[in-house]
């Protein structure tokens, strides 16, 4: 890198509208922010000298930035509490300077999302007792992962939010990023969202304690905590 990756917080997704005989606008919140572009100027020396150029030094780096699919994490080592899914879309181009010590220069232009996921939030939490109180260090609430190991009709309590499952038989996780609810039985994922009523939980502000009714033997949660 030719110096530090900048530092951006994601444009928040706002509409501003104005109407007429009023001063200013109304704004119009959506609640999400949107993906973020950031450029990270970087150096690519030659492996070998003995070449007269750095192409292929060059195309194995393009090959390699863009052979993967979809998110991909991206972490700066000045930043190692957070990591972010982006991924490269746009043309990739470097310029050779210093011809004698071959080396090139240009941009690796990210596009990532907006959310700085915190690296431990990626952990899972193993819940057994009542009243077990996750605290989010950040200032958004954040979509959980929640698996729930029990059987029969169970009443899940996560803060002030109530997810009611009906005929549990195996383990069934509650992905609130996705949107999904499934079980795993011999790797094999099946839909499960007949057997959840009410909307699946976020983990709001600061602490939030997990409760239950019904037979549950633990609750496994990858709280996902994020910043911007």
């Amino acid at each position: 890198m030719r110096e530090r990756a900048p530092y951006t917080a994601a444009e928040r997704n706002v509409e501003f509208i104005e109407i007429a005989g009023r001063h200013g606008t109304l704004m119009r919140d959506r609640g999400t922010f949107k993906n973020v572009q950031e450029e990270v100027p970087v150096y690519l020396f030659a492996e070998d000298r003995c070449r007269t150029n750095i192409r292929q030094e060059a195309n194995e780096l393009f090959s390699w930035l863009k052979s993967a699919q979809g998110w991909c994490e991206l972490t700066y080592s000045d930043d190692a509490r957070y990591f972010m899914r982006a991924t490269v879309s746009a043309e990739l181009s470097l310029k050779e300077v210093f011809y004698l010590f071959y080396v090139g220069e240009g941009v690796i232009p990210f596009v990532r999302q907006p959310q700085r996921y915190v690296q431990d939030g990626q952990r899972i939490r193993t819940i057994t007792k009542q009243d077990t109180v996750l605290t989010n260090p950040e200032l958004f609430e954040s979509q959980p992962k929640i698996t729930v190991y029990g059987t029969g009709d169970i009443t899940l309590y996560v803060g002030n939010k109530t997810v009611v499952l009906k005929g549990i038989t195996d383990p069934i996780t509650l992905d609130t990023e996705m949107g999904n609810s499934y079980t795993t039985v011999n790797g094999v994922i099946t839909s499960a969202n007949h057997k959840v009523s009410n909307a699946l939980p976020n983990l709001g502000l600061g602490d939030t304690p997990f409760n239950w009714i019904g037979n549950v033997t633990k609750i496994e949660v990858t709280p996902r905590w994020w910043s911007i």
